[in-house]
């Protein structure tokens, strides 16, 4: 079971060329393209001593003498106004205390599921199309973390794994997965309201009495705590904004504000009122009204939620935009957890990425270091003594063969110097392309992103499979002889013929030593 995603989500209008260039050659729509072909070594520069730091602060600037000003207990006692130490040593306020009592909520669990993470076929299929069209190898664990930037780019499958797991519930607006009816229904009302009810502002009596505080919540205003209707807008708030927050988490950000200015702001904000009506209604009859969200939410759980709302089934697949922002907050949780893990060892990932694009006709291969890359060819030798070919790809060849890597721009501008023939630059450009193609998609020149065009050099000779046996027998003999005193053709080490006699061998003492024994 899927829900419903457009086509190549995430993947339109990305041009793989473009996310393997440098920081600052992905800005090109606003950089002069001399600026980028005169920098261009330097892109993969890291930043020197005297990089762009900004000004440095008044604070920094000790060329007066000194410590800078405000440090220290020369700032006439700021740091008692700060207030007394705790029995720990801290302040009461201090931030140690506020990330201790964060690390202190438990992580929310989904117990009894568990989530893999697959690429958005038809993304894969369009990056299959990008690299075969442009001709380029890409390193396919580069490509598995481009994958992970976006959750547009991904799904999730979720398993059930045993009989007591979360019970899910899948809303069919959006693919959102919630850990109960009720909670699907509040976001069905939070997200595609306008679908099924249409809403108006109207104008009504300001609330009579005396409010002393209001409750606020960041720049909203919840009303007074005495009001009949706080508790419905605590909800709602936290509904429409703070859905991924425990509700106990949110109800205790918010804060008791004595100030006339928000007690009459919140009075401006109740003068007026939402009144809902169903957007459909059987033909010849008034659109059935409603007071307030309440009474909405009652009648969708009625007539809508029935036919949105229904218990998710294992196996079962949700976008990557469900399961990380628009589902319950285990659910995200735990799709969050297999995205860092796989950002962490992107291994599985690139696993199935290349089986998608062998799968495509593309061709999977290793190079530099062990590197695995993904290209139209793999990199095959072209002995051109056996086999001759044509001087214009024989000029590529020994070009790229004879000399160092280099920036892609600076590589066509070399090669398209050599060409002397035909006549006009243009035709001598279509030229050199129509035979660098043939040579990449024949695998004898590479096109690796972020490296530049690379001539595919001779490989090794493969060693002799039995040399390398009698060679290993050798050093073993060698090795067992030499413990047990014999040489290796059977003979002692005095008989052998390689021995020195012992009534000639030079010891210190004698005289083809040259008097060095008699040096102190």
């Amino acid at each position: 079971m899927t829900d419903t995603q457009p086509p190549d989500s995430g993947f339109s209008g990305m041009d793989l060329a473009k996310c393997f260039l440098p920081d600052w050659a992905k800005a090109a729509d606003a950089t002069p393209a001399k600026t980028i072909e005169r920098f261009g070594r330097d892109a993969e520069r890291p930043p020197g001593r005297f990089d762009d730091r900004g000004p440095r602060s008044p604070g920094r600037d000790r060329r007066d003498g000194g410590r800078p000003q405000g440090r220290g207990r020369q700032d006439g006692g700021r740091r008692d106004a700060r207030g007394p130490r705790d029995a720990r040593g801290g302040r009461p306020d201090s931030r140690r205390d506020f990330h201790e009592e964060r690390r202190s909520e438990p992580l929310p669990v989904l117990r009894g599921w568990t989530a893999s993470l697959v690429p958005d076929p038809r993304g894969v299929e369009g990056l299959a199309r990008q690299i075969k069209s442009g001709g380029k190898a890409y390193p396919i664990f580069d490509l598995a973390l481009l994958i992970l930037e976006k959750s547009e780019r991904y799904r999730f499958e979720l398993r059930r794994e045993s009989d007591q797991a979360t019970p899910l519930f899948r809303l069919s607006l959006d693919g959102s997965l919630w850990t109960s009816e009720k909670d699907a229904a509040r976001h069905a009302l939070a997200r595609h309201l306008e679908k099924f009810y249409r809403r108006e502002r109207v104008t009504v009596d300001p609330p009579k009495g005396s409010f002393s505080c209001v409750a606020v919540c960041g720049d909203t205003v919840l009303g007074p705590p005495n009001h009949h209707n706080y508790q419905t807008r605590l909800r709602e708030v936290h509904a429409a904004g703070f859905r991924n927050m425990p509700f106990e988490a949110f109800r205790s950000r918010v804060r008791m504000v004595k100030d006339l200015d928000f007690i009459e702001k919140w009075k401006s904000e109740q003068s007026s009122k939402d009144e809902f009506y169903a957007a459909e209604s059987p033909e010849g009859s008034e659109p059935v009204k409603f007071a307030d969200m309440a009474a909405v939410a009652e009648d969708f759980a009625t007539r809508h939620a029935p036919a949105l709302i229904a218990p998710a089934a294992s196996p079962l697949e949700v976008s990557g935009v469900a399961a990380t922002g628009g589902s319950a907050p285990v659910v995200r949780q735990l799709a969050m957890n297999a995205v860092s893990e796989l950002r962490r060892f992107p291994l599985p990932l690139a696993h199935i990425l290349g089986q998608g694009f062998a799968s495509a006709g593309l061709q999977i291969f290793k190079a530099h270091a062990n590197l695995t890359y993904v290209g139209v060819a793999r990199p095959r030798f072209l002995d051109r003594d056996a086999t001759p070919v044509a001087d214009g790809l024989a000029e590529i060849l020994n070009y790229l063969e004879s000399h160092p890597p280099a920036p892609r721009p600076e590589q066509w501008k070399a090669l398209l110097a050599l060409r002397t023939t035909p006549e006009g630059e243009a035709a001598r450009e279509s030229t050199l392309a129509s035979d660098l193609a043939w040579l990449i998609h024949q695998g004898h020149v590479m096109d690796y992103a972020k490296r530049g065009l690379e001539a595919v050099r001779k490989p090794n000779p493969p060693r002799d499979p039995a040399a390398s046996e009698r060679k290993k027998s050798g050093a073993k003999a060698a090795s067992a002889s030499a413990r047990s005193g014999r040489h290796p053709t059977g003979q002692t080490e005095e008989n052998s013929p390689d021995a020195v006699p012992k009534e000639t061998a030079h010891t210190p003492s004698s005289p083809d030593c040259g008097g060095l024994a008699e040096l102190p």
